[in-house]
């Protein structure tokens, strides 16, 4: 799993954003207790889904204050 730039993120509507969104929180979630039993391969996914997530919802509080 690769880290995703910032401006796909930003080429993205606001559903889709959302929907990246959720979808990143529930496989963070899972990795974090999938890493807390048997441990992962690859433990930087973590630190991928965090900045990924991160990102996401910088685009979104960007789209938000500028419709406000």
């Amino acid at each position: 799993m690769a880290l995703r730039k910032y401006n796909v993120f930003t080429g993205m509507n606001q559903e889709t954003l959302e929907k990246d969104l959720t979808n990143a929180i529930n496989q963070l979630h899972t990795l974090k207790l999938e890493h807390k039993v048997k441990g992962l391969q690859n433990p930087k996914q973590i630190l991928f889904l965090r900045r990924e997530i991160a990102m996401i919802k910088t685009e979104l509080t960007k789209r938000s204050t500028v419709q406000a």
